[in-house]
């Protein structure tokens, strides 16, 4: 999808369903998010920007990490998720980064320059249509010792959480008869550690360090293995191989997702590999 056609998408029902699917999402994603932190080391008092903040749960985190001296922009194309991450940011405790948040496109949107020291994502910078422009634009906003700091998740293969319902659907609807093109848009266009250099490169940022983490993806809202599966395929690939179709091939695609996912399910969650790259760059001097 094209920008246009990702911004009329988060603002339509797959918006609306991620906005209600926030919290469940917030807690799977958290300690990647925590991770990330640690990673990049935010420093106190520091400016910083969140790209594709969503419902805003890391933009919090984020700001905690901050402390009071901080501020924090969360932007979004999301009207329905910005609107979660509002809920959520009010009456924030004195410790926190002040925090406010901006419904644009962060390809395109003219930032004041110079005026972050972080430009931070998590999983918010996979989905841009020319991302050496977006990262450009990008660009200007930061601080000349200011950092990009972003996770994205690694390839289909290396994250089971996905490939496995994939797959066992598959067995009961056609992939699509375009060979999809690896780099379009989407969760997993950065799974090339060397595309993503190449970009940050052309984009004006230097010294690009990619690393690879491994995590354990939980999925533990519901007691019973078919619940917690027909929750997990809601957010992964499998929820548009489904829209549209009639109830028993829906019904035929979970049977076969659960058969697949059962041996990843003990004590009321699904315990799944997922991995990710965490990556920072500067300014080309």
């Amino acid at each position: 999808m094209n920008n246009a056609e990702q911004i009329d998408y988060w603002n339509g029902e797959a918006g609306q369903r991620w906005a209600a699917e926030d919290a469940r999402m917030a807690r799977m994603l958290q300690p990647i998010t925590a991770a990330l932190l640690d990673h990049l080391a935010p420093q106190v008092g520091e400016c910083a920007l969140d790209i594709g903040c969503g419902g805003g749960g890391q933009t919090l985190l984020l700001a905690e990490r901050l402390g009071g001296t901080g501020s924090v922009l969360g932007i979004d194309i999301s009207a329905p998720m910005l609107a979660v991450a509002r809920d959520k940011s009010t009456d924030l405790l004195p410790e926190y980064a002040s925090v406010h948040f901006l419904q644009a496109d962060a390809a395109a949107h003219a930032f004041e320059p110079a005026s972050f020291d972080l430009l931070f994502s998590r999983f918010g910078v996979m989905f841009f249509d020319d991302p050496v422009a977006a990262f450009s634009n990008l660009k200007r906003a930061l601080r000349p010792r200011g950092r990009l700091g972003f996770c994205c998740w690694q390839s289909l293969r290396d994250n089971a959480w996905a490939a496995l319902p994939l797959q066992a659907a598959l067995q009961y609807v056609a992939a699509p008869q375009d060979t999809p093109d690896p780099h379009a848009p989407g969760p997993f266009a950065f799974a090339d550690p060397q595309r993503v250099r190449a970009i940050l490169g052309a984009a004006g940022f230097a010294d690009v360090s990619i690393e690879a983490h491994t995590f354990t993806m939980v999925f533990g809202e519901r007691a019973d293995l078919r619940g917690n599966v027909e929750e997990l395929v809601r957010m992964g690939p499998v929820a548009r191989l489904m829209a549209d179709r009639e109830a028993a091939s829906v019904a035929r695609m979970l049977d076969a997702a659960t058969q697949a996912l059962a041996p990843y399910f003990s004590d009321g969650a699904l315990r799944l590999p997922g991995a990710v790259w965490f990556v920072q760059a500067r300014l080309a001097s």
